[in-house]
């Protein structure tokens, strides 16, 4: 009973809002709460994300580089404490400086409505990117290359979703349609100059979404850079080298330089070269690398394996050998052939001949001047050539 005297004392006194302890006390509970009601929010939207648009399924281990649905999620996140944040100010100036609520309310309907537009165009863009990017996984088993032009179009769509959702919520700030069309038109423009390269590179990016000179998963060499494709967006295209390493290179430059694409064929041909010295059995060295060759599992019959001598060298007998494996089995044959051979050529006695340096020392000169021979006394000078005073 003494309790409940207690608190129905101290509800009396904070629904007393003149007083300036109760204005502090409702000012800082409506902050904490608005920020605390922002996380919630936020990490609720976060969740329905990865419900909806697949992210559950790419988790970012460590070191990985976040892609463009976490950060759009992340400044979704951001927008929704920001607009919480926003109410509890208005609340802690009506309570602390007498701020009218009519005014804040008109913001804030006009806030939390332009948020919940983007937020919902947004998710129906991701949930139908998802879908397409689903619906060509399952074409890509039937049809290689497919998922990488769905993966492209699903990217398109969540940010072309994601512009008309930014449109939308200006609309709700007062904002003319036909107005902001104009200035969107005209910013477009002044940014399309200032953007060229970005533009080439999304128009680029287009062309490998439509052609697919390579797909994800492919190895490839691309402006100079080795590598296994991780992901191709709008703007670039990501591979991952064999030692761990990310190379994001941007679709323009993927376009207009060489690209070489070692994982279109099913099969691939090794294509090795190998010395001898002159002194050495010719035959013998062929027959060894050819043993060599077709002891091994993985060499296709056919095409048969060639080997033969392509070069008299300066100081080599260079043969050339010639084999087809399956792709996946490439990089692994080529090793296992050389050291093969490399141990063939030893038990028979096959040299390989390596480059040997002679030193040449050379005696030194006696570079110091003549000396003249003195004249013995009994000389005498040649006739016609007596020296005269």
């Amino acid at each position: 009973m003494e309790f409940q005297q207690q608190f129905n004392q101290f509800q009396t006194w904070a629904m007393d809002f003149h007083g300036p302890a109760q204005k502090w006390m409702w000012s800082a509970i409506a902050v904490l709460g608005a920020f605390v009601l922002g996380l919630i929010v936020s990490a609720a939207l976060r969740f329905a994300a990865g419900q909806l648009s697949g992210l559950r399924h790419r988790k970012l281990e460590d070191g990985q580089e976040r892609t463009a649905d976490h950060m759009v999620i992340d400044i979704l996140g951001a927008l929704i404490r920001a607009a919480f944040l926003l109410v509890s100010a208005t609340i802690v100036a009506n309570l602390l400086f007498g701020f009218p609520l009519e005014q804040a309310q008109i913001l804030a309907i006009a806030a939390l409505k332009g948020i919940a537009i983007l937020v919902a165009v947004w998710f129906l863009g991701s949930w139908i990117g998802s879908r397409v990017r689903r619906f060509g996984q399952k074409l890509g088993k039937a049809n290689s290359g497919s998922e990488t032009l769905f993966n492209f179009l699903s990217a398109l769509l969540r940010f072309g979703a994601f512009a008309i959702g930014a449109v939308a919520a200006l609309q709700q700030f007062g904002f003319d349609t036909a107005s902001l069309l104009a200035i969107i038109g005209a910013a477009g423009l002044a940014i399309a100059l200032a953007l060229q390269d970005t533009l080439k590179a999304v128009a680029a990016g287009v062309l490998i979404a439509v052609f697919r000179p390579y797909r994800i998963g492919d190895a490839v060499r691309i402006a100079g850079q080795d590598g296994a494709v991780a992901d191709i967006t709008p703007f670039t295209t990501v591979l991952n080298t064999i030692d761990n390493r990310e190379v994001v290179i941007t679709n323009d430059k993927a376009w207009g330089d060489v690209i070489v694409n070692s994982s279109v064929r099913s099969l691939r041909r090794l294509d090795l070269l190998f010395s001898i010295d002159y002194d050495d059995d010719l035959d013998k060295a062929i027959r060894l690398i050819s043993d060599a060759l077709k002891q091994d599992k993985r060499i296709r019959d056919e095409p048969p394996v060639w080997v033969k001598v392509v070069e008299l060298a300066t100081s080599s007998v260079d043969i050339r050998a010639r084999a087809w494996v399956s792709n996946a089995d490439w990089w692994d044959a080529r090793c296992d052939t050389i050291r093969s051979v490399k141990l063939a050529f030893d038990r028979n006695g096959i040299t390989i001949p390596y480059p040997h340096q002679v030193a040449v020392q050379k005696l030194k000169a006696d570079r110091s001047p003549p000396r003249l021979q003195e004249q013995p006394e009994d000389f005498s000078a040649p006739r016609g050539l007596e020296p005269t005073d």
